[in-house]
């Protein structure tokens, strides 16, 4: 009975070894990813955007990230209403997105990696759509009266925007090094992201429509981290 026993408790040490050390050869099916960068054509904006991947494969995943972009440091917008100066609103002088954007995920095998698999070097492509909504559809402007040099606001105008684009495509190309769970990547954005395109067809008062840039290609650069989980 007593050897039955050691025989049954010695299986389970055996299998319970065997579980441990499966689960330290066990590929991380899920990544969390933090994406910066700055476009490189739509004066001064930035991009941040988290994302969630599930690697179903190790060389294919699909994800979904949501990107949070704005302008900064955009000058005052000048026009005349009703025989008087106004100017645009402070918040809405920046354009600023919301993007929802699912996306594949295409690995390359590993170009390079240590013999404990501790460092790894690959590239990625990850072909996607974004899904877009514009912070304001439209513009308002501040009316200003002056006394002397002094001006305050005396009342409000809102211009509405027609048009809308919010549907696009985008695609993103990279170089990441995993330092055993953690991720270091770096790499280049484009899309067909009309960034202008929530006041693209303002018209003002005078009845001159709001200038924004010609429409082209958005491209920019970024540096990510992630995790695997």
């Amino acid at each position: 009975m007593r050897f039955r026993v050691k025989i049954f408790l010695t299986a389970c040490l055996l299998f319970v070894f065997s579980a441990a050390r499966a689960a330290e050869k066990e590929t991380y099916r899920w990544q969390a990813t933090l994406t910066g960068g700055l476009y490189l054509n739509n004066e001064q904006a930035w991009q941040l955007e988290p994302a969630v991947t599930w690697n179903f494969h190790k060389l294919l995943g699909v994800g979904l990230g949501v990107e949070l972009s704005g302008q900064y440091n955009q000058p005052s917008r000048l026009t005349v209403i009703d025989g008087r100066e106004a100017v645009l609103t402070s918040n809405e002088r920046d354009v600023a997105w919301i993007m929802l954007k699912p996306m594949l995920v295409i690995k390359s095998p590993e170009i390079w990696k240590t013999a404990d698999r501790f460092y790894r070097l690959w590239v990625q492509a990850e072909p996607g759509l974004s899904l877009g909504c514009p912070f304001h559809n439209s513009l308002t402007y501040e009316i200003k009266e002056y006394s002397g040099a002094i001006g305050h606001t005396v009342d409000y105008r809102k211009f509405p925007n027609q048009g809308l684009r919010w549907f696009y495509w985008n695609a993103r190309a990279s170089v990441n090094l995993a330092i055993d769970r953690f991720i270091i990547g770096a790499g280049y954005y484009v899309s067909n992201l009309d960034y202008y395109s929530g006041r693209r067809n303002v018209t003002l008062a005078n009845g001159e429509k709001f200038h924004v840039p010609k429409k082209e290609i958005s491209q920019s650069v970024f540096l990510s981290v992630g995790y695997t989980f």
